[in-house]
């Protein structure tokens, strides 16, 4: 019941694509709590999102976002099978 409402409430997150920094924040929790496998669909979901920004214009992306957000995006890419160039 309450991993309904979880996922109920993460693609409620994901569409409403205010800001993609609190759905990578999600899926770093979603991970810590060890129930990604629940939500695949919808990380790999976000990822694409993220990688699809990241990949339009990368020195943007790193100058508009904290240094925490850029190696969490760096990180769940990564983590999620992405190819991301280093630098």
């Amino acid at each position: 019941m309450i991993l309904k409402e979880a996922k109920q409430a993460y693609k409620k997150l994901l569409a409403s694509d205010e800001d993609p920094m609190k759905s990578l924040c999600m899926i770093d929790i979603i991970q810590r709590l060890g129930i990604e496998h629940h939500f695949a669909e919808e990380i790999e979901e976000a990822l694409e999102k993220q990688l699809k920004m990241l990949s339009s214009d990368p020195i943007d992306f790193v100058n508009s976002h904290e240094l925490y957000e850029v190696a969490l995006t760096f990180r769940l890419l990564r983590q999620g099978g992405h190819y991301v160039k280093p630098g």
